[in-house]
Protein backbone atom coordinates (compact mmCIF):
# COMPACT_ATOMS: atom_id res chain seq x y z
CA UNK A 1 0.00 0.00 0.00
CA UNK A 2 1.51 3.34 -1.48
CA UNK A 3 0.36 7.16 -2.29
CA UNK A 4 -0.04 7.31 -5.71
CA UNK A 5 0.63 10.69 -6.23
CA UNK A 6 1.30 14.23 -5.22
CA UNK A 7 4.19 15.21 -2.41
CA UNK A 8 4.08 11.91 -0.95
CA UNK A 9 4.21 10.12 -4.30
CA UNK A 10 5.54 6.69 -3.88
CA UNK A 11 5.77 6.43 0.51
CA UNK A 12 4.52 3.12 1.33
CA UNK A 13 2.06 3.18 4.02
CA UNK A 14 1.04 0.73 7.21
CA UNK A 15 -1.24 -1.13 6.58
CA UNK A 16 -3.55 -3.16 9.25
CA UNK A 17 -2.79 -6.05 10.73
CA UNK A 18 -6.22 -6.95 11.46
CA UNK A 19 -7.83 -9.36 8.91
CA UNK A 20 -11.27 -7.25 9.67
CA UNK A 21 -9.96 -4.07 8.56
CA UNK A 22 -9.93 -3.52 4.38
CA UNK A 23 -7.56 -1.21 2.94
CA UNK A 24 -8.73 0.26 -0.58
CA UNK A 25 -6.51 -1.49 -3.29
CA UNK A 26 -3.97 0.81 -4.94
CA UNK A 27 -6.00 0.41 -8.92
CA UNK A 28 -8.99 1.23 -6.97
CA UNK A 29 -7.72 4.33 -5.07
CA UNK A 30 -6.28 5.45 -7.79
CA UNK A 31 -9.14 4.91 -9.99
CA UNK A 32 -11.14 7.45 -7.49
CA UNK A 33 -8.87 10.17 -8.05
CA UNK A 34 -8.82 10.30 -11.90
CA UNK A 35 -12.78 10.33 -11.46
CA UNK A 36 -12.68 13.22 -8.79
CA UNK A 37 -9.51 14.93 -10.45
CA UNK A 38 -7.58 17.79 -9.51
CA UNK A 39 -10.46 19.86 -8.05
CA UNK A 40 -8.95 17.79 -4.66
CA UNK A 41 -6.67 20.77 -4.70
CA UNK A 42 -7.55 23.21 -1.68
CA UNK A 43 -10.52 20.94 -0.44
CA UNK A 44 -11.67 19.98 2.97
CA UNK A 45 -11.57 15.93 3.23
CA UNK A 46 -13.13 13.87 5.88
CA UNK A 47 -12.00 10.31 5.77
CA UNK A 48 -14.63 8.31 7.58
CA UNK A 49 -13.48 4.50 8.38
CA UNK A 50 -10.36 5.68 7.60
CA UNK A 51 -8.62 2.21 8.59
CA UNK A 52 -4.69 3.32 7.62
CA UNK A 53 -5.67 6.75 6.57
CA UNK A 54 -5.08 5.82 2.87
CA UNK A 55 -8.02 7.62 1.17
CA UNK A 56 -7.40 10.55 3.31
CA UNK A 57 -3.45 11.00 2.99
CA UNK A 58 -3.96 10.65 -0.81
CA UNK A 59 -6.07 13.47 -0.65
CA UNK A 60 -3.54 15.65 0.89
CA UNK A 61 -0.59 14.57 -0.74
CA UNK A 62 -2.66 15.33 -3.80
CA UNK A 63 -3.44 18.81 -2.47
CA UNK A 64 -6.15 19.12 -0.32
CA UNK A 65 -6.17 21.84 2.57
CA UNK A 66 -7.30 19.60 5.31
CA UNK A 67 -8.56 16.58 5.98
CA UNK A 68 -10.51 15.07 9.12
CA UNK A 69 -9.81 11.32 9.82
CA UNK A 70 -12.65 9.29 12.15
CA UNK A 71 -12.59 5.25 12.95
CA UNK A 72 -13.54 3.83 16.06
CA UNK A 73 -10.83 1.72 16.52
CA UNK A 74 -7.66 2.58 18.67
CA UNK A 75 -5.73 0.21 16.08
CA UNK A 76 -6.63 2.71 13.42
CA UNK A 77 -6.23 5.87 14.83
CA UNK A 78 -2.77 5.05 16.01
CA UNK A 79 -2.15 3.81 12.05
CA UNK A 80 -3.60 7.13 10.61
CA UNK A 81 -1.21 8.82 13.21
CA UNK A 82 1.70 7.13 12.23
CA UNK A 83 0.97 6.70 8.31
CA UNK A 84 0.41 10.72 8.79
CA UNK A 85 3.98 11.10 10.34
CA UNK A 86 5.75 9.10 7.87
CA UNK A 87 4.53 11.10 4.86
CA UNK A 88 5.39 14.40 6.75
CA UNK A 89 1.08 15.44 6.32
CA UNK A 90 0.14 15.71 10.04
CA UNK A 91 0.05 19.54 10.07
CA UNK A 92 -2.75 19.64 7.52
CA UNK A 93 -4.89 16.74 9.29
CA UNK A 94 -7.09 16.29 12.65
CA UNK A 95 -7.67 12.74 13.63
CA UNK A 96 -10.69 11.76 16.02
CA UNK A 97 -11.86 8.38 17.80
CA UNK A 98 -15.60 8.72 17.03
CA UNK A 99 -17.76 6.67 15.29
CA UNK A 100 -19.11 7.88 11.95
CA UNK A 101 -22.37 9.11 12.85
CA UNK A 102 -20.75 11.13 16.17
CA UNK A 103 -18.20 12.49 13.78
CA UNK A 104 -20.78 13.56 10.80
CA UNK A 105 -22.22 15.59 14.34
CA UNK A 106 -19.37 16.66 15.73
CA UNK A 107 -18.69 18.40 12.20
CA UNK A 108 -22.34 20.00 11.49
CA UNK A 109 -21.92 21.48 15.51
CA UNK A 110 -18.70 22.97 14.52
CA UNK A 111 -19.84 24.33 11.43
CA UNK A 112 -17.96 22.69 9.10
CA UNK A 113 -18.14 22.09 5.51
CA UNK A 114 -16.75 19.47 3.47
CA UNK A 115 -16.09 19.38 -0.03
CA UNK A 116 -15.39 15.46 -0.40
CA UNK A 117 -16.59 12.70 1.92
CA UNK A 118 -14.37 8.97 1.56
CA UNK A 119 -17.03 6.75 3.15
CA UNK A 120 -15.50 2.90 2.94
CA UNK A 121 -17.08 1.27 5.84
CA UNK A 122 -17.13 -2.83 6.77
CA UNK A 123 -19.19 -4.34 3.76
CA UNK A 124 -22.59 -5.64 3.53
CA UNK A 125 -23.64 -4.40 7.38
CA UNK A 126 -26.10 -2.04 6.41
CA UNK A 127 -23.92 1.02 7.70
CA UNK A 128 -24.53 3.09 4.72
CA UNK A 129 -27.29 3.60 5.22
CA UNK A 130 -27.10 5.04 8.34
CA UNK A 131 -24.34 7.16 7.09
CA UNK A 132 -27.00 9.09 4.82
CA UNK A 133 -29.20 9.50 6.86
CA UNK A 134 -27.34 11.48 9.09
CA UNK A 135 -25.87 13.22 6.32
CA UNK A 136 -29.58 14.21 5.65
CA UNK A 137 -29.87 14.93 9.31
CA UNK A 138 -26.86 17.00 9.14
CA UNK A 139 -25.75 18.68 6.69
CA UNK A 140 -22.17 19.09 6.44
CA UNK A 141 -21.69 18.82 2.60
CA UNK A 142 -20.62 21.95 0.66
CA UNK A 143 -23.21 22.46 -2.38
CA UNK A 144 -21.13 21.10 -5.37
CA UNK A 145 -19.46 18.33 -2.74
CA UNK A 146 -18.46 15.12 -3.82
CA UNK A 147 -19.25 12.19 -1.30
CA UNK A 148 -17.44 8.73 -2.52
CA UNK A 149 -18.70 5.46 -1.36
CA UNK A 150 -17.06 2.20 -1.28
CA UNK A 151 -19.23 -1.00 -0.80
CA UNK A 152 -19.50 -4.25 -2.06
CA UNK A 153 -20.16 -4.88 -5.92
CA UNK A 154 -23.32 -6.36 -5.12
CA UNK A 155 -24.80 -3.42 -2.81
CA UNK A 156 -26.02 -0.66 -5.73
CA UNK A 157 -27.02 3.05 -3.96
CA UNK A 158 -29.99 4.97 -5.39
CA UNK A 159 -29.55 7.59 -7.75
CA UNK A 160 -30.96 10.15 -5.17
CA UNK A 161 -30.39 10.12 -1.31
CA UNK A 162 -30.15 12.98 1.42
CA UNK A 163 -29.55 15.37 -0.59
CA UNK A 164 -26.66 13.65 -2.90
CA UNK A 165 -27.42 12.96 -6.83
CA UNK A 166 -25.39 9.67 -8.16
CA UNK A 167 -22.81 10.88 -11.00
CA UNK A 168 -20.96 7.27 -11.10
CA UNK A 169 -21.00 4.28 -10.05
CA UNK A 170 -17.80 1.94 -11.40
CA UNK A 171 -16.99 -1.74 -10.30
CA UNK A 172 -13.60 -2.70 -9.75
CA UNK A 173 -13.63 -6.93 -9.05
CA UNK A 174 -15.33 -7.54 -5.51
CA UNK A 175 -16.19 -3.51 -4.78
CA UNK A 176 -18.27 -0.56 -6.20
CA UNK A 177 -17.24 3.17 -5.91
CA UNK A 178 -19.85 5.35 -5.96
CA UNK A 179 -19.67 9.18 -6.51
CA UNK A 180 -22.76 11.42 -5.51
CA UNK A 181 -22.69 15.61 -6.03
CA UNK A 182 -24.20 17.26 -2.92
CA UNK A 183 -27.41 19.48 -3.64
CA UNK A 184 -28.58 22.12 -1.83
CA UNK A 185 -30.73 21.08 1.10
CA UNK A 186 -34.02 23.30 2.16
CA UNK A 187 -34.00 21.95 5.42
CA UNK A 188 -30.59 22.50 7.11
CA UNK A 189 -30.97 22.94 10.69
Amino acid sequence: MRVIAGTARGKKLIAPADQNVRPTLDRVKENIFNMIGPSIRDSVVLDLFAGSGALGIEALSRGARWCFFSDLDKKSIALVKGNLEATRLVERASVHHLDAERMIEYLFQRGEKIDYLLVDPPYSKGIVQKILKQLEKYNIMQVGGIVIIETDKSEILPDEVAGLSKTKDRVYSSTRISIFLAKEIANEQ
